[in-house]
Parts: C-alpha cells; sequence; structure tokens
C-alpha cells in the first residue's frame, strides 16, 4: 500500500534549543500553531490542537532534544490524520536551524491533504516569525487560503 506525505523545509535564524523549544513548550506552541494547545508534551502522553470546533490528539512519540520531534494522530480527531505522523527535524546550518518537516502517512492523495500542504507551509512560515520576530500567527489568526 502506498502513502503520501507532506514535506517543507524552511530555515529559521534561531539555535536549534530555542526551534525545539517552540515545538515541544506548550506555550510556544500556541504562539505559532493554534492558540488552544492542550496536554503534555512527553514521549508517550498526548498533545491537543483545537482550531475552532475542529480538533486533533497527537501521541507524542520521540523526543530528541535540539534534534527530532515526532507526534502520531491518533483517532480521536480528523479520520483523514489518524494514524498519520508529524515529523520535525532540526539541523544547524551556518546561523540558522533547518527545520525539515513532514507529514507522512496519508493513505490518499486527497484536496484536503494538499489544503493540509499549503496549510503547513503557512504555519511553517508562523514558527519563523515567531523565533524570528517575536511574533507567530497561529489559529485564528494565522493567513487564510480559501474564502468562506
Amino acid at each position: 500500500m502506498s502513502t503520501h506525505q507532506i514535506q517543507h523545509q524552511v530555515g529559521i535564524k534561531a539555535t536549534p534549543e530555542a526551534v525545539y523549544k517552540a515545538l515541544t513548550d506548550l506555550k510556544q506552541l500556541a504562539r505559532w500553531w493554534t492558540s488552544d494547545t492542550r496536554g503534555k508534551s512527553e514521549v508517550g502522553s498526548r498533545l491537543e490542537f483545537w482550531f475552532g470546533n475542529f480538533f486533533q490528539k497527537f501521541e507524542v512519540i520521540e523526543l530528541k532534544p535540539q534534534e527530532q520531534v515526532r507526534w502520531k494522530a491518533t483517532k480521536e480527531g480528523v479520520d483523514e490524520w489518524a494514524g498519520t505522523e508529524i515529523g520535525f527535524r532540526l539541523k544547524p546550518d551556518d546561523n540558522q536551524t533547518l527545520v525539515r518537516f513532514t507529514h507522512s502517512n496519508w493513505s490518499d492523495d486527497t484536496d484536503f491533504l494538499a489544503h493540509c500542504s499549503t496549510k503547513w507551509a503557512v504555519f511553517l512560515l508562523s514558527l519563523k516569525d515567531l523565533l524570528e520576530k517575536g511574533k507567530g500567527h497561529p489559529f485564528p489568526e494565522d493567513l487564510p487560503i480559501k474564502h468562506g
């Protein structure tokens, strides 16, 4: 069975420590992805991300300080996300940290996957703005990508 994935890479003028904290600290996550972030960021624990009435829960499956963050989507949330995995790999590069993002194990190439790919790019740029400019653009203040 083939699977599909979203991939992005962004360079952020911040240390791997600062980027890792923004990916693992609930208050920091709420400053770039969604302002309604709940749970615990520890391996084996659950994180919840709320976007108005839409939410997704994840199990934290891997945390390697300054290197890697991985979550697995549970069945609590959107059906298409169940079993997918989110990964952030961090790599120092001169005066920046390269963040390699993947959202893998999608079962189908759907319009929703394409939507999520664009939204992930928006949120990764929000992470960049948070760390470089001091202010991210989490939901509901994010850049809309469709009307209505």
